[in-house]
């Protein structure tokens, strides 16, 4: 008897190798907590609010528009796989966001 991961794709796990894994969070989860031992975690805390407005209004709308060669999402259209340079250009701007967040709030306290 097949189980219902096997039959629903939707509810499986993607491997890692496809860049859609469950621990490619923790990266960006480290780059966010590290300030804190320099900053204090409160500047951390700001710095995660931060590089997520920015994540999700600035770095992610731009990645998607880069997949697509500039041309913007249709409704209909699949998404275009994230690459290994986009994933690592994302991480990057992750991190320079959460820095620099907690060292602007960490200065202030």
């Amino acid at each position: 008897m097949r189980s219902l991961r096997q039959t629903t794709p939707a509810l499986a796990w993607p491997s890692l190798r496809d860049a859609r894994g469950r621990l490619l969070g923790l990266p960006f989860v480290l780059a966010t907590g590290v300030p804190g031992i320099l900053f204090g975690w409160q500047a951390s805390v700001a710095g995660l609010i931060v590089a997520g407005v920015a994540s999700f209004v600035v770095f992610v709308p731009m990645t998607a528009l880069a997949l697509n060669r500039g041309a913007p999402l249709s409704e209909d259209a699949t998404l275009p796989p994230l690459t290994a340079r986009c994933y690592v250009v994302l991480l990057v701007l992750w991190t320079a966001a959460a820095w620099l967040g907690a060292a602007l709030t960490g200065t202030q306290s």
